[in-house]
């Protein structure tokens, strides 16, 4: 009996040689282990220890707190002692906004009926680890840079604001403090409500944010709702809602659109530009968040294992003078309608100023914006006559109406003058003037002289802007109507103020809106015809369609316009205004003005009586 047995189990050895079998090794188990560890599978992984539950959950928290990080785990070194076995580990985890955190770690190992586990221990994911600590990260946003004016003075800067809200296991009512706070700022109550029934037991639900000026007098009203709590803080704001807002832009919290777009520079909660410069720039202005690969206890960081440093956000030095912007804004006052001012240095081509209306819109019109200039380009075609021969005394007949190629144009500001120097003409605005001269200039010559005051020229502003265009006429229709700055002549309020900035310095600057652009001109303007140009539109203040601007303190000149666009008859006007004094020129534009000279021309006077009281225009 006993021999038939040996031989048995010698023959059951034999058989499990031949397939190629051994003994079990921890090399196994730890390799198993790790595997699935590494290609994320934490409940594989976790089945491999002496403990599933347990690892499975530890492996899962700690991934979790390094944002989904992927981990290559390989191993080193195995000793084996008996039934006990030590593996060395190095583990290296990409971290989510991070990069790599390696480390080298250990496991022990146990063999329990031929077979090997992992001991488990939270200190294999890492040696500090141990009960109710986890790994987990903590990011810490960049102070945000300022967009400055030309001094260096603060456009967008931290300013002091109120976050209104309802605090959760404060209100008793819900749907009574939700009325009661959205009667107060002015919000959906019943969004309120809702996000209210959602939170958390100990959760503050921003309503709204409001400015110091606009907090103070709801502060007493806020006090009254049940609930109601206000937080103060800084958020990056220009000195008023409406200032610039266009041009400069608005911060906001970023959208899953914007995460996608930044690849990784911005996370959930991040406040990044939503608009104009600030949205343009936002990786200057931005700066990069300070990160840390932490210890957690319980949730709240104990011990920082890897320190990413960050980067402040730079300022954003422009051309604008704060003076000036405030000037422009003060011109364009409280309207609510369609309407734009822009103000250039003729000097250097520095924009100075850029205010739209409305004054909540994104839609930057002064710069963007392409319409009929209308009569203010009869400065270039008048150039363009100039250097043709025309001389400014001689008599250009003004009747009521024209008839040219069958179309018949009449004119919307200087009535009918007569035979009157074209001096007077040019005063008075006079279409049907303008018109009669048609056949002096070919075809292509307003094009060509648009270019010496920069219509046509690229602008490269470092942000968008619409380029001017003044194609040659088809026709003699065309060329009649593009004589009075229509037909197909497009141009934006920033390009008619560089018009009036060129007749300022006898030449073309491109214009600047970063202070670091490199400045840039064109040939100047034969010193006769710009000394003319002078000359005629000092006249517009003086005696012609300009004189709102008459009492204006200084040499003021300027160019109304009155621009047809659409259909109808007659058809809508758009109203335009350039002007220049010293070494400041601008152009206004109302949409739907109607006459340059009755809407746009008192803007202009504004801007220069706001601009002196500021003392920015010096």
């Amino acid at each position: 009996m006993g021999v038939a047995l040996v031989v048995i189990v010698l023959a059951g050895a034999a058989a499990w040689l031949l397939v190629g079998g051994s003994s079990p090794k921890p090399d196994d188990t730890a390799g198993r282990f790790l595997a699935a560890w590494s290609r994320g599978d934490d409940r594989g992984a976790g089945a491999v220890t002496d403990r599933a539950a347990a690892a499975t959950r530890d492996l899962e928290a700690n991934r979790r707190g390094l944002d989904g990080a992927k981990v290559r785990a390989t191993l080193g070194d195995v000793t084996e002692d008996g039934g006990e076995a030590r593996a060395a580990l190095r583990l290296t985890w990409q971290v989510p906004g991070i990069g790599p955190f390696a480390y080298d770690s250990a496991m022990r190992l146990r063999r329990a009926d031929d077979e090997w586990r992992v001991v488990w221990s939270p200190k294999v994911v890492h040696p500090r680890l141990g009960a109710h600590l986890r790994l987990g990260t903590t990011r810490e946003p960049a102070a945000r840079g300022d967009i400055v004016d030309r001094d260096g003075r603060g456009l967008v800067t931290n300013r002091a604001v109120y976050r209104v809200g309802l605090q959760r296991d404060k209100v008793k009512d819900i749907a009574a403090s939700s009325a009661a706070l959205a009667g107060v700022v002015d919000v959906d109550r019943a969004a309120l409500a809702r996000a209210v029934r959602g939170a958390g037991p100990q959760q503050f639900i921003e309503a709204v944010t409001l400015r110091k000026g606009d907090y103070a007098p709801l502060k007493d009203a806020i006090d009254q709702v049940p609930g109601a709590l206000v937080v103060e803080g800084e958020a990056p704001l220009a000195e008023s809602r409406g200032f610039g807002r266009a041009l400069l832009g608005t911060v906001g919290p970023v959208t899953a659109e914007q995460l996608d777009k930044l690849g990784g520079a911005r996370a959930p909660g991040d406040a990044v530009g939503q608009s104009g410069l600030a949205a343009r720039y936002e990786e200057r202005l931005g700066g990069t968040a300070e990160t840390r690969i932490v210890i957690r206890r319980d949730g709240v960081p104990e011990a920082t294992l890897l320190r990413k440093a960050g980067r402040r956000g730079r300022p954003l030095r422009t051309t604008l003078s704060v003076g000036v912007q405030r000037a422009a804004e003060e011109a364009l006052g409280g309207r609510d309608d369609e309407a734009a001012l822009v103000a250039v240095q003729p000097s250097t081509g520095d924009v100075l100023a850029v205010a739209n209306r409305p004054a909540d819109s994104s839609y930057d019109r002064a710069l963007e914006g392409r319409y009929p200039p209308g009569s203010t380009f009869k400065v270039v075609t008048t150039a363009a006559l100039l250097a043709a021969g025309l001389r400014t005394d001689e008599i250009v007949d003004c009747p009521r109406t024209i008839t040219v190629g069958g179309r018949s144009f009449k004119n919307f500001e200087g009535g009918a003058a007569g035979a009157v120097p074209f001096s007077q003409d040019f005063a008075q605005s006079c279409n049907t003037a303008f018109i009669a001269l048609t056949r002096r200039l070919p075809a292509t010559t307003l094009g060509d002289t648009a270019r010496s005051f920069g219509l046509g020229e690229p602008l490269k502003l470092g942000m968008p802007a619409a380029e001017a265009q003044v194609p040659p006429g088809k026709d003699l229709v065309a060329r009649a109507a593009a004589m009075i700055g229509q037909n197909e002549t497009l141009s934006s309020p920033l390009a008619m103020a560089g018009v009036a900035a060129t007749v300022a310095a006898g030449r073309w600057h491109a214009p600047r809106l970063l202070a670091g652009d490199r400045e840039h001109a064109i040939a100047p303007l034969d010193p006769g015809i710009r000394d003319t140009l002078r000359e005629l539109t000092r006249a517009v203040v003086t005696e012609g369609t300009g004189t709102a601007l008459a009492d204006v303190p200084g040499d003021v000149h300027g160019k109304s316009g009155t621009a047809e666009y659409g259909g109808g008859d007659p058809p809508p006007t758009h109203a335009w205004f350039i002007a220049y004094r010293d070494d400041v020129a601008l152009a206004v534009l109302v949409e739907s003005g109607r006459s340059g000279g009755s809407v746009a021309a008192p803007i202009a006077a504004r801007f220069f009586a706001a601009c002196d009281a500021e003392d920015a225009c010096g």
